[in-house]
């Protein structure tokens, strides 16, 4: 058509455009890859400016060029300085193993009572916090798809797109396919991060496997110098590693480290962490070292071997004190040396110095106080429901007996002992404390507060809230962890860097023909600037707030849909709930170019059609008109009421694209051909002549048009019916609910009164009863205690009585006692009862001297003429014979003489 135009009306290829390249000049010293392609063209591939080759020469093993002099020097000062660094690291170890202790797993967590039986259970505090961090963490940093997404700064084009696309799809195959320890480590990692405070994650390429790897650094094998305030700018980082004999036999045959007698290997001594760890995983040294494992370390530090100081990795046997390898560690064309990561630092909270601090730095305490009431809890109701017992010694030899539950046993007593009550005494010890129990809690509360990872407030939250509001929860409630998560995805950020890195000096076509069969991605693809990122948003922590956002978007749209498109809506929220939305949405249209047949049976099967701008609509438009006047296709009635419709738009819009499409080719080209400006008089003017072009060559289709549309819109489809307008009924129907409603509920409110009176009247009634039986009872007891004081006061009296009688008794017998001692000249030990006041009275030797202390007794004494003696005590004389027989003048006076 714009041939047509230019050329006076005679179009030399009315069907087929002109296609017209760009040319491109390429220096002729340049080193091209050029690929011949079917339609005669070429694809020219540029080479890099560096060779690979090159680029592994300069990261190779330089260990043997470097002068040994200078190696030894730096060996021996390096060692001195490792030793120092860990000496100086020696609490963060510590704590770092306490907090290992603190979880339990290990089943020797400090704290809690020494006697036997005692609880040894341990709050789970640190352990949920630890796996619910990592939970979410691996959630967000690493998806099922893949932990990486394309990000393109600048102009964006195709060329660039496509690019983007292949890193990112071949980075995901890599991380989830190519590297299967990437997630495990990644995992180990996130596990350990809250309790360390920090970990480490290590790329680095392998030639044995022609690979990227990656290695988990815990940070009790990462040392640091005392001086250093930041990880990436210490001046010496060092990573120890325990590496077997095998492993280091694979390293020497692959080039890594160079072959040299080291040995036997030093009994290696790991970390208080280490053997921490060790005993949650059950494990145990056997201290034979029966795998050869030997400790080398791999320090990034800044050397001088007569080039200047620059950053190198050097190894070093700890047992033999050799070095094993030395590599530059900077890039080849960088004249200022800096020098290259390989070691990510992943830090919980950072704080002053190099190392960050994690949950056992901030809530241990809390941890071991709730540890330690949680025992203290258990252990008290273990003594309350088996209780400590004294004993009386008993039996043959006594006993002492350790019962267990369940169990009887037979114990033997005392020759007196008829209740065994009487043997044993419990010591009372108080139950369960319900202060220490709401301390408990307390604890618990706060050590959550620190490091919230949950949602208890939205569970208090009204369905119905505005969506701000709930977005506003969420952030206030995790706002520590969502700084945390900024940093990890930082630090997620600086790994990808590393791993586009590696594939950029390592990788060449042969690794990705064998490793990459299926993936369109090119050597060439990685150099530049990085264009992926994680996958993670580092302004998105959780489901929940995903959900909320998506919510305000729909929300919004629903209010203004002029301003959004609902596809892309509709897709967001598709993807939150991990759906495709390829598998549920109808097909859009796309870039592909359909022939017309195919749109034809497609409109017949209600499937949608679309038109593109560079199809040939005249053609499509012949075609589509031939398959609508045929009575056995588009005019049969089985046909005819699903494609009319769907193809009399479809037609329209080939026209308009039609027009749409000639108009703009004509004016780009009478502008590139220079008859014409950017004057818009002149643009008008060829556009109203390919409008009158146009207009002649599709009049009959034109007519036909019109005569398509009229028919077809018998077969438009027709819009679902307005519902009625029922809000009069409905208004009338919540009165009569409501009027319904009230006398229910004062019907209600007068039951409730009755109810309440009834209740009323029954407890007056029942304490009315009370107060009586009360009373009565209180009569019969008074009436109970008169008659048992009465009869107490009786037998006293009687009890009186009797004991004057007997002490008249005893003092007549005194009396006369008395007169037959003066009579006779000797003492008898014969008493005179107890009477009023019991008492010994036997006048004997060493007997008590009560008599003569007694104002009854000393009178009748001195009425019988006999003085007191003043210690109770007789002549020997006035003992009976040895035979213990008494006299004979006692014997005649108890016989009346």
């Amino acid at each position: 058509m714009a041939d047509q135009l230019l050329n006076g009306g005679d179009d030399k290829n009315p069907g087929e455009d002109e296609q017209r390249g760009e040319t491109v000049s390429l220096a002729e010293d340049d080193d091209l890859d050029v690929e011949d392609t079917e339609d005669g063209g070429a694809v020219v591939r540029m080479k890099n400016e560096r060779d690979v080759a090159d680029k592994k020469a300069h990261f190779a093993n330089i260990i043997d060029e470097v002068k040994q002099g200078n190696l030894s020097d730096a060996v021996v000062d390096l060692l001195d300085k490792i030793e120092r660094d860990k000496e100086a690291r020696s609490k963060r170890d510590k704590l770092y193993e306490e907090g290992l202790r603190r979880t339990g797993l290990g089943d020797d967590a400090p704290g809690g009572a020494q006697f036997s039986g005692a609880n040894k259970v341990v709050h789970p505090m640190m352990v949920e916090a630890c796996v619910d961090f990592s939970a979410r963490f691996m959630k967000e940093i690493f998806p099922p798809s893949g932990p990486v997404k394309s990000k393109l700064l600048g102009n964006v084009g195709k060329e660039k797109l496509d690019k983007s696309r292949r890193k990112t799809e071949f980075m995901n195959w890599q991380t989830t396919q190519q590297m299967p320890e990437f997630r495990g480590e990644l995992e180990q990692l996130s596990t350990q991060l809250p309790l360390g405070g920090g970990q480490y994650l290590k790329m680095m390429w392998s030639p044995q496997w022609r690979r990227p790897t990656s290695e988990f650094i815990a940070i009790d094998d990462m040392y640091l110098p005392f001086a250093a305030t930041n990880f990436y700018s210490a001046e010496r980082k060092t990573h120890v590693q325990y590496v077997t004999k095998s492993e280091y036999n694979r390293r020497v045959d692959a080039g890594m480290y160079i072959n040299v007698n080291l040995g036997s290997p030093d009994q290696v001594e790991f970390s208080k962490s280490t053997i921490a760890n060790d005993k949650i995983e059950g494990r145990e040294d056997t201290s034979y070292n029966e795998d050869g494992l030997r400790t080398i370390f791999e320090i990034y530090t800044h050397l001088d071997f007569g080039d200047g100081v620059a950053p190198y990795i050097l190894s070093i046997d700890k047992s033999s004190r050799k070095g094993l390898s030395l590599y530059r560690n900077w890039e080849p064309e960088d004249d200022r040396r800096k020098e290259l990561e390989w070691i990510v630092e992943f830090p919980f909270v950072p704080w002053r110095g190099a190392y960050p601090i994690g949950l056992t730095h901030m809530i241990g305490g809390l941890s071991g106080a709730a540890t330690g009431a949680l025992r203290a809890l258990l252990d008290s109701a273990h003594i309350q429901n088996i209780p400590t017992l004294l004993k009386l010694k008993g039996g043959p030899g006594g006993q002492t007996l350790n019962l267990q539950p369940t169990e009887v046993v037979e114990i033997e007593g005392g020759a007196l002992v008829d209740d065994i009550r009487k043997l044993a005494m419990p010591i009372p010890f108080n139950g369960p404390s319900p202060t220490l129990f709401q301390l408990l809690g307390f604890l618990v509360d706060a050590g959550k507060g620190v490091v919230q990872t949950s949602f208890e407030k939205l569970s208090d939250q009204n369905a119905n809230a505005p969506v701000g509001t709930t977005l506003a929860l969420i952030e206030q409630g995790m706002v520590v962890f969502s700084s945390i998560h900024s940093r990890l995805h930082n630090s997620m950020e600086r790994v990808f860097k590393i791993l586009h890195r590696i594939n950029s000096a390592y990788l060449t076509e042969e690794d990705l023909k064998a490793e990459a069969a299926g993936l369109d991605v090119r050597p060439e693809d990685f150099d530049g600037p990085m264009d992926v990122i994680p996958v993670s948003d580092p302004a998105i922590f959780s489901e929940a707030q995903r959900f909320a956002q998506v919510q305000a978007v729909m929300q919004r749209s629903a209010a203004l849909p002029q301003m959004y498109d609902a596809r892309k809506v509709e897709e967001m929220f598709l993807r939150n709930l991990k759906l495709s939305p390829d598998d549920v949405l109808n097909p859009q249209p796309g870039e592909d170019d359909v022939d017309p047949v195919s749109e034809n049976v497609a409109a017949s099967m209600s499937r949608p059609i679309y038109v593109l701008p560079k199809q040939d609509h005249v053609a499509h438009i012949q075609t589509h008109l031939a398959f609508l006047k045929s009575p056995l296709f588009g005019s049969n009635p089985a046909v005819v009421k699903t494609y009319l419709y769907p193809m009399a738009q479809h037609l329209r819009d080939h026209l308009l694209n039609f027009y749409l499409t000639q108009t703009h080719d004509a004016v780009q080209r009478a502008e590139s051909e220079g008859l014409i400006t950017d004057d818009a008089t002149q643009q008008v003017k060829v556009i109203v002549s390919v409008q009158k072009i146009i207009e002649q060559q599709l009049a009959q289709f034109a007519q036909e048009l019109a005569q398509i549309d009229q028919a077809a819109q018998q077969f438009a489809p027709q819009p679902p019916p307005m519902p009625q307008d029922n809000s009069m009924q409905i208004a009338q129907l919540n009165a009569q609910v409501q009027q319904i409603a009230m006398q229910q509920r004062s019907q209600t409110d007068a039951a409730r009164l009755q109810l309440e009176q009834q209740k009323a009247a029954q407890k007056a009634q029942l304490d009315a009863a009370s107060l009586s039986d009360k009373q009565q009872a209180r009569v019969e007891n008074m009436q109970v205690e008169q008659m048992r004081q009465a009869m107490e006061n009786e037998r006293t009296a009687a009890e009186i009585s009797s004991r004057v009688l007997m002490n008249d008794s005893d003092n007549a017998t005194a009396m006369r006692l008395a007169a037959a001692e003066i009579a006779s000249g000797e003492k008898f030990s014969i008493s005179t009862g107890t009477g009023i006041n019991p008492g010994t009275r036997y006048f004997s030797k060493g007997a008590s001297h009560e008599r003569q202390t007694h104002p009854q007794h000393r009178a009748n004494d001195q009425r019988a003429g006999q003085a007191a003696s003043p210690h109770g005590r007789w002549p020997a004389r006035h003992w009976p014979d040895d035979s213990g027989r008494p006299f004979d003048a006692k014997d005649a006076l108890l016989n009346g003489h």
